[in-house]
């Protein structure tokens, strides 16, 4: 998706998580996500009619247009539907991460893995090593 690969260079750190979108873009994408589908006046609705309706149609077009919506014509607007799950966003936009960081300096994305490693549960570290075995295995 190409909108994840330029959104990567701009990525911001909101409540310390890396996000692609704007503060508005990602409340409208979160709606959208919750709702699976949504209009305009839907996405207003759901952010307690704070942003003007132009504003919102605005911020779904753009999101639109940078292919993380489709959308679908319906009276005299249109339907959103996100392209993908938050969570398959998420998982993309981990890998890009990751992926670039690796490619540029291994030796930083490790040691930087090291110190998150240490933080995961004993579950999630069974499945990290399972992951690596099954790689191995290849």
């Amino acid at each position: 998706m190409e909108f994840l690969k330029k959104g990567l260079k701009a990525l911001r750190f909101k409540r310390n998580k890396p996000s692609p979108f704007g503060e508005l873009e990602e409340k409208v994408m979160e709606v959208v996500w919750k709702k699976e589908n949504a209009t305009v006046s839907e996405v207003r609705e759901a952010l307690k009619n704070k942003f003007a309706y132009t504003t919102i149609m605005t911020i779904l077009d753009r999101l639109y247009k940078k292919g993380v919506l489709k959308r679908e014509k319906e009276g005299k607007g249109y339907r959103y539907f996100p392209v993908m799950t938050k969570e398959e966003f998420e998982k993309s936009i981990t890998k890009e991460v990751v992926k670039n960081l690796t490619k540029e300096n291994p030796v930083a994305a490790i040691a930087a893995f090291e110190g998150i490693i240490e933080n995961l549960s004993q579950e999630d570290i069974e499945k990290l090593k399972k992951f690596i075995e099954q790689k191995n295995e290849r």
